[in-house]
């Protein structure tokens, strides 16, 4: 009897492992279907300002561009409109026009706004390495003044705002960083008895030296908490390790200005160089700031991350950037082979 039964288990498992392989048949058909679908309609889009230039879809006897193009490509009226809109504002920038035809109209949707003719070929290839979201956070960052200031000075880089150009010079970002930051009114509902604690504490107090002594007494009771340095060749991470790491910013990526929610564990000096996972060198991250980071676009890297911010090239002579190129260069493989 027990023979049988291990003969039956065996065929169950031969069964399953078969539905396995179908399934990943038809995902593997579904992608390369996908992915042929996006290039035909990517050349769809590039061929749509000379329809319209052309009045193509007249000559053809449709009522309008946007009839033309649902009928013969399933496209909507705003995906016309978009597609003409974007491709007109970047028909002097050859670099993106390229980036377009390689990824989609959507790669370099985040730069639309912020690229000049002069700083074109530098956001194309931004556009060419980063996702479309982390693009989009990389951009703000930038928009936001969070870049390192060497950087941006030694290339007088230019960022175009809605047709207009902003330039961030030397003497815009000396003012900006010599003056006192503008204080920030912060909205917060609280139950009536921690309102009236909060109250009788601070008196008639400065609200920002009360609010600074809460955030120094739960650094020192955190710290007390903070578990040794491991030196080990395993990427596991220990519980108490995560659980700090997690608790210095309660699960919300570090980097500043940044509210997402942290879903990676960063080693800012990379496990692979220092085979350890301590604590103050582990950063909890957003997926793309996290992508960020492995691009070697983050300034101080070393230091606490409220001194972050992006650099425009990475550091080319850090041992960092090397690994996080092999990296990267695997994750590509693997994602080929699964595709």
């Amino acid at each position: 009897m027990k023979k049988k039964f291990e003969n039956s288990n065996t065929g169950s498992s031969k069964q399953k492992s078969k539905f396995e392989e179908g399934d990943l048949l038809i995902h593997q058909q579904f992608i390369r279907y996908g992915i042929n679908a996006k290039e035909w309609m990517c050349k769809c889009i590039l061929l749509l300002p000379e329809i319209e230039r052309r009045k193509i879809w007249r000559k053809k006897g449709f009522t309008c561009i946007y009839e033309y193009a649902a009928k013969l490509a399933g496209m909507s009226r705003g995906k016309v409109d978009d597609a003409l809109r974007i491709l007109k504002k970047i028909e002097d920038k050859p670099a993106l026009m390229k980036i377009v035809k390689q990824k989609g109209i959507n790669a370099i949707r985040p730069v639309v706004g912020i690229s000049t003719v002069e700083t074109a070929d530098f956001w194309a290839k931004k556009a060419e390495i980063m996702s479309k979201n982390t693009l989009e956070t990389y951009v703000r960052d930038i928009r936001g003044g969070k870049v390192a200031e060497g950087e941006l000075f030694g290339k007088s880089f230019l960022v175009a705002d809605s047709g207009a150009g902003d330039n961030f010079n030397r003497s815009d970002r000396r003012t900006s960083t010599e003056s006192q930051p503008e204080k920030v009114t912060v909205l917060m509902s609280l139950d009536p008895e921690v309102a009236n604690e909060l109250k009788k504490l601070n008196g008639k107090g400065d609200w920002n030296e009360l609010m600074k002594e809460f955030l120094k007494m739960r650094k020192e009771k955190l710290e007390e908490k903070k578990p040794e340095p491991i030196e080990t060749e395993s990427r596991y991470m220990p519980a108490k390790t995560k659980q700090y790491v997690t608790e210095k910013t309660r699960g919300i990526c570090a980097f500043p200005g940044c509210y997402k929610k942290a879903e990676h564990f960063h080693h800012a000096d990379r496990f692979t160089l220092k085979k350890a996972h301590d604590p103050d060198h582990i950063t909890p991250l957003c997926t793309n700031h996290h992508s960020i980071a492995h691009q070697g676009l983050i300034e101080n890297e070393d230091l606490d991350p409220k001194f972050w911010k992006v650099r425009l090239e990475p550091d080319r002579t850090s041992p960092k950037f090397w690994i996080d190129r092999k990296v990267l260069e695997h994750r590509r493989q693997t994602l080929s082979l699964a595709a």
